[in-house]
């Protein structure tokens, strides 16, 4: 398997070398289009001064007119009269010339071939060191004409520059793949760390952290990782409470069927199995809410969709005291609403019930018999507001700061049969709902539900 060190050596190499390879295009063809008949106009301006030079002071030795040239850096092909070819400085690549453009120079024309060298794509015309890429001129001398094809020699003009060029290229080559191999196993390494630190949390172990220090997409990623491992881990411990707290208020009731079941297989006076029959309908009904509860937050768990109506508030909240009727009457708890009559919410008609149910629930609760709750609500520029107001026995400062925490009961509700899922549930319904909640309670005054929902 190619690893991410590996492709990253392997990507920026092949880059470097397309590149230069490009950039010798370019270059070549930046030449080929500027530069490469100037330079040939230099070079033939240059010679046709000297061999103006040779003819009106010569010695008549031109061999030695040759050899002058070639010291002070020129290679030369020349052809005497008599067809022979002579060679003067360093010897060309390629010698081959056309035999037309060698009469045609004897005969007094000038051969272009520098000016007019073709385009390569790769090969820059400067440096191909061949006879055909040569200026050529006629030389008269004593012997007759000679037709001399002269070109710079490159290679001698500038032997140190292209052994510091070469040096230069080489060593800038090396540096850079050696740096590239190290930068990559440095930009690879957070990467290794991060895949271990995956394969610890996979294994269990939350307590993993990253060093956060760089600020580059790295060290966010790495921050982020952090904050998932921690939200992971509160997530895991919220589990493990879950599941211990469901485990214990089933079990409770499940004792109290089992026990009670056994005393019903007793010889019982008809008042005392009706009562033990009356405590398992109990029973059967605290687990029964307890399921009915669990499944709800199952689902808002879920994120299930929430199917958003107009309801008419003041129904709403009378349904609901509708299905508490007969426990707010056993108790002797009297509800007050003040509830205009055209205040609607845009909400899931279902989830806003169950808000309603189970708030009224626990002031009922809270509440002592001849007590009284009151429900009103008001409307604001921006938003509509409800409140539900209890005299109860209100609650301390930490039962209000872990109010809405799954299984959490307070001091009041240690009492009750509540499963302490009620208010939790409230939590994730008016989260999706959009709307909040405050609760001001005084402990031994009562204690008042501040609801605020967006208007439609």
């Amino acid at each position: 398997m190619r690893t991410l060190y590996t492709k990253i050596v392997a990507t920026v190499s092949l880059l470097l070398l397309v590149s230069a390879l490009l950039s010798l295009l370019v270059s070549n063809v930046i030449y080929y289009l500027y530069w490469q008949r100037e330079y040939s106009a230099k070079v033939e301006r240059t010679v046709d001064t000297a061999i103006s030079y040779y003819e009106a002071h010569g010695d008549s030795e031109p061999d030695a007119f040759y050899e002058m040239l070639s010291r002070t850096g020129y290679q030369l092909h020349v052809e005497d009269v008599e067809g022979s070819v002579k060679r003067f400085g360093n010897p060309f690549r390629d010698e081959s010339i056309g035999r037309d453009v060698v009469e045609r120079v004897k005969g007094g024309e000038p051969y272009h071939g520098m000016r007019d060298y073709p385009f390569h794509l790769f090969l820059l015309g400067l440096f191909d060191n061949e006879v055909i890429n040569t200026y050529g001129v006629a030389l008269e001398n004593e012997r007759g004409t000679d037709a001399v094809f002269i070109r710079p020699d490159l290679s001698r003009q500038i032997r140190e520059l292209h052994l510091f060029v070469g040096l230069f290229l080489a060593l800038l080559v090396v540096i850079s793949f050696l740096l590239l191999v190290f930068a990559a196993r440095y930009i690879v390494k957070p990467l290794k760390t991060l895949t271990s630190a995956t394969k610890r949390m996979t294994e269990g172990d939350y307590t993993v952290e990253l060093p956060t220090r760089s600020r580059d997409e790295i060290g966010q990623l790495s921050r982020q990782f952090n904050e998932m491992a921690i939200a992971v881990s509160r997530t895991d411990e919220e589990r493990k409470a879950f599941v211990a707290n469901v485990s214990h208020e089933f079990q409770s009731p499940l004792a109290s069927l089992k026990g009670y079941a056994r005393k019903l297989r007793q010889p019982l006076s008809e008042a005392e199995r009706d009562r033990t029959a009356s405590i398992i309908e109990q029973e059967a009904d605290r687990m029964s809410e307890l399921t009915r509860q669990l499944l709800t937050l199952a689902r808002l768990d879920e994120g299930a969709s929430v199917k958003r109506t107009r309801v008419l508030l003041a129904p709403s909240i009378e349904r609901t005291l509708m299905s508490l009727e007969y426990e707010l009457d056993e108790k002797g708890i009297a509800v007050v609403s003040g509830v205009p009559s055209h205040l609607a919410l845009f909400a899931d008609e279902a989830l806003l019930e169950q808000v309603w149910h189970n708030v009224l629930r626990n002031a009922m609760r809270a509440s002592s018999p001849g007590s009284t709750i009151c429900v009103k609500a008001s409307e604001t520029v921006h938003a509509i507001e409800v409140e539900i107001r209890d005299e109860g026995h209100g609650m301390s400062d930490e039962t209000k700061e872990r109010l809405f925490e799954r299984f959490y009961k307070g001091d009041v509700s240690r009492a009750s049969v509540g499963s302490g899922l009620g208010l939790s549930i409230v939590a994730e319904i008016l989260v999706r709902l959009e709307a909040s909640v405050e609760v001001d309670s005084v402990l031994g005054q009562g204690t008042v539900f501040h609801f605020r929902f967006p208007k439609i």
